[in-house]
């Protein structure tokens, strides 16, 4: 009787240590060691969203080592004083930012005994072979996750980042084996190829799918309940969209271009600010909830070299799933990701214990995310924020312009459908394993469909046609019941 006395009293003593209340006090200790913070952000990104005339979505969070310290959210709704659905809870796709995720769960996997990252290709994944012209014992899984293996296959990546398949890995792995480019000089070379095998070889040594793994492994520990690998989970309107925008036409295209097939282990997570901000606290801290300290050193520290800039950021580095940078003198890892219009920013300043998200979707504005999250670091870290942002600010306006000056077609270019142009209306099927090419009316235009996408297609100027996917704009021409689309080449199989 004592002991159930004592066991709430014990279970409620837990609860107080865990400090449930934590972001709330969390956000009250960062507001009062930042009075300036969030009036001097939040005008900043209003002035340039105003400025700007932007269309869409902006969010944004910093984060501690204690989780979600501060967030803020706008778009012209919230502009409007209107009521709006964008807040911590809402679902914005991460793209890229994946790739961190798969190489902490290939480490979680290791750290288990399960596989050992030193290991070849050859021996966890033998029936991709290239053919017998790569020789994939000297590929190791940590090749794959550093992006050093050298291979790369056009039609696997597009398969899983856009167009879909139907195969499983089977199919996926006749690609490679088939359709194959390979650099053998063992230098950094990006891509979606090695973090995608990985999640074949961790597939393969547990029996459990990749997007399985992620959730047992990652989402479940750390309690990112609003976090998925599959599109189908959440309702399709509340999934942040990408936009294809210009100034002059407003909104051109809106939509998101992912379905549970094309959702990969290095693109393939859908999240939330308030898990992403669990995310974020367990690299910053290193919490053992997932890995011990030395598997967090493999994370966070370089596993190979780069020497590339992108914007404000010189890599010099590449972990297993992070780039590693330098910003203002500090130490920076970061792991963005971008799907046409939208961009994600995701980084943390491991010697400051501070990291921060950022998500936008406005094609125009992919450099938003990283220009505000720079202006934030600068204010936290005490440097001159306003005058680095304004230095900073000229490259985000030449891309911000360069994509605000993109012609794209309207409704007057659109073919019209005519008994004329209904020759084109058939199923075209490809002579290398590509997805088939549908092409059929709807109203009084017609309709492109490559695997998962489609688009309406448009008449071109040398008597062809194009068709924009969203993600993709894709120029055709169709002879003799023969379609070709660049180096690719279709034929019809019913009119």
């Amino acid at each position: 009787m004592r002991l159930l006395i004592l066991l709430p009293l014990m279970l409620f003593a837990i609860a107080c240590k865990r400090g449930d209340d934590t972001p709330l006090k969390n956000k009250e200790k960062f507001e009062k060691e930042h009075p300036d913070f969030a009036t001097k952000f939040k005008n900043k990104v209003r002035d340039i969203y105003t400025e700007k005339e932007m269309q869409g979505d902006f969010i944004f969070a910093v984060v501690d080592e204690n989780g979600l310290a501060y967030s803020f959210a706008l778009n012209r709704e919230i502009l409007k004083g209107e009521e709006s659905s964008l807040d911590n809870d809402t679902p914005i796709y991460i793209a890229s930012s994946t790739k961190s995720f798969t190489g902490t769960l290939l480490k979680i996997l290791e750290q288990e005994n399960v596989l050992d990252l030193n290991n070849s290709l050859q021996e966890y994944l033998p029936k991709l072979n290239y053919s017998d012209s790569i020789e994939t014992q000297n590929i190791a899984i940590k090749n794959l996750l550093n992006h050093t293996h050298g291979t790369f296959s056009t039609s696997m990546t597009w398969k899983t980042a856009f167009l879909g398949y139907s195969g499983g890995n089977d199919e996926l792995i006749e690609d490679l084996n088939n359709d194959f480019l390979y650099d053998l000089s063992g230098n950094y070379r990006y891509s979606n190829v090695g973090p995608i095998i990985s999640g074949m070889v961790a597939e393969e040594m547990t029996g459990k799918t990749w997007k399985a793994l992620m959730k047992e492994h990652i989402f479940t520990p750390l309690q990112m309940e609003n976090t998925s690998t599959n599109v189908s989970d959440y309702a399709i309107e509340d999934i942040r969209p990408s936009l294809t925008v210009t100034k002059e036409r407003g909104v051109i295209e809106k939509g998101l271009y992912k379905s549970d097939i094309t959702m990969h282990a290095s693109g393939g997570i859908i999240s939330t600010i308030n898990d992403l901000s669990k995310w974020l606290t367990a690299n910053i801290n290193q919490d053992s909830v997932l890995l011990n300290n030395d598997s967090w050193s493999d994370l966070h520290t370089a596993t190979t070299p780069q020497d590339k800039k992108y914007y404000t950021y010189q890599r010099t580095g590449y972990s297993l799933g992070w780039d590693i940078a330098e910003y203002q003198n500090e130490k920076i890892l970061t792991r963005f990701g971008g799907l046409a219009g939208i961009s994600f920013h995701i980084s943390f300043m491991p010697d400051k214990k501070v990291g921060i998200v950022a998500f936008s979707n406005d094609n125009r504005a992919y450099l938003l995310p990283h220009l505000m999250v720079n202006y934030a670091y600068n204010l936290i870290n005490e440097q001159s924020a306003d005058s680095i942002l304004n230095i900073e600010k000229t490259g985000f306006d030449k891309s911000f312009k360069r994509e605000d000056d993109i012609q794209y077609p309207d409704d007057s270019d659109m073919l019209p459908a005519n008994k004329d142009n209904d020759n084109i209306i058939g199923t075209y099927e490809s002579t290398t394993n590509w997805p088939t090419i549908e092409i059929n009316q709807k109203d009084d235009h017609y309709i492109f469909k490559w695997g998962v996408l489609e688009g309406k297609i448009y008449s071109t100027e040398d008597e062809g046609y194009m068709s924009n996917l969203g993600v993709l704009s894709r120029d055709f021409k169709i002879e003799n019941d023969t379609l070709i689309s660049g180096s690719l080449a279709y034929k019809r199989v019913n009119p």
